[in-house]
Parts: structure tokens; sequence; C-alpha cells
């Protein structure tokens, strides 16, 4: 899995997948459940930025 691959996860079964993965079905999916409500996952990094 690359680093600038997006990752989704659903909120009703829990399962993280892919972009790759919720293309299988039309529209916007959960590819397991089928729900239509995805959350785009934050990557792990945090980014600091300097005050003036």
């Amino acid at each position: 899995m690359s680093s600038e691959e997006r990752m989704y996860k659903c909120p009703k079964c829990g399962k993280e997948f892919s972009k790759e993965e919720m293309e299988i079905l039309p529209g916007v999916k959960c590819p397991y459940c089928g729900w239509r409500i995805v959350v785009k996952l934050r990557p792990p990094v945090v980014k600091t930025v300097k005050a003036i």
C-alpha cells in the first residue's frame, strides 16, 4: 500500500478499505455492507506549524 493511497472506513461495520475497493460497487458505498456513509481516514502524521 502506498503512502498516497487514501483509506476509508465504514462507521456501520467498522471495516477499512481503499478507494479501489470502494469502486467495485456503483456510487459511494461500503464494499462489505453496502452502507452509503463512508468516512475518509486521516493520516497518522501530525503537522507542526510555527507560530508567528
